[in-house]
């Protein structure tokens, strides 16, 4: 299916907020709008995307509302709204006045595994789900940076509410390059897992993956498809799987909720 709608809007350049040598503005890749997600959540997603890309320096000013407001054909209310849930999850500092500016990256920790010795506790996930988008586009700067792609490479974007026992435990979005499966949208995602598809119809083997997990609480979008409360507990999961080269296979953002789950990491 193809759920792609809109095009992209060029984002102005912001206004650097200190002199020569300072971190530089924020400058957004071009937006491309999915139908039937929330517009305040689309709008979260891609700046995660953008501030994590590693494209910008810590102190870096976020074009203003107004420039946000064009940049994403949004109200400002919208736009707020993201802004809001940037701030909360730590990844900006809003300053009354003056802007909002890009904070310094989070402190990592580490536990050393594989792939496969990484451990869930909780029910093990149903294979498939509910395909609620399959498109095909162009990469932007921020996915082709982290996949190893050049800009406008073609890449599958994939969402899907992922279950254990018929129970909504994830809302998953994934980015894979085109040329690693170029027919994905033939192959039934709502009843094999993903990783399955790739290893039987295109050779495809994952050989090890990289996580970060944070708490959050559930949105508006996030509690609507898992069946739970808005401000409940959830995971946010931000994963790379690699092939046996070093080339990522498959980038992915999920929520899973945190009153199904949780995490075992054996250290030994």
């Amino acid at each position: 299916m193809n759920d792609a709608t809109g095009t992209g809007r060029q984002m102005e350049t912001a206004r650097a907020t200190e002199g020569p040598g300072g971190p530089g503005p924020v400058i957004l890749s071009p937006f491309v709008r999915v139908a039937r997600i929330p517009m305040h959540h689309q709008i979260r997603e891609d700046l995660v995307l953008n501030l994590n890309s590693g494209r910008f320096q810590p102190g870096a000013e976020l074009p203003g509302e107004a420039a946000l407001c064009a940049h994403y054909g949004a109200s400002r209310g919208t736009i707020r709204h993201a802004l809001a849930d940037l701030a909360r999850d730590g990844l900006i500092d809003r300053q009354a006045g003056r802007g909002s500016f890009l904070r310094h990256p989070k402190i990592e920790g580490s536990v050393v595994g594989s792939y496969r010795q990484f451990r869930i506790e909780g029910p093990p996930l149903d294979a498939g789900g509910s395909v609620l988008s399959l498109t095909r586009r162009k990469a932007d700067a921020n996915v082709a940076e982290i996949l190893g792609l050049g800009v406008d490479r073609a890449i599958y974007f994939l969402r899907r509410l992922r279950f254990a026992a018929g129970v909504p435990v994830t809302l998953q979005t994934s980015y894979l390059p085109v040329a690693l499966c170029p027919d994905l949208q033939k192959h039934n995602l709502d009843e094999r897992h993903l990783i399955d598809i790739l290893l039987q119809e295109y050779g495809v083997a994952m050989a090890r993956a990289e996580e970060l997990i944070e708490p959050a609480i559930a949105d508006e979008h996030d509690a609507k498809h898992l069946g739970i409360k808005i401000g409940a507990p959830v995971f946010q999961i931000e994963r790379r799987t690699y092939l046996a080269d070093g080339r990522i296979g498959e980038f992915r953002r999920a929520v899973m909720r945190g009153d199904v789950y949780r995490y075992r990491l054996d250290l030994r």
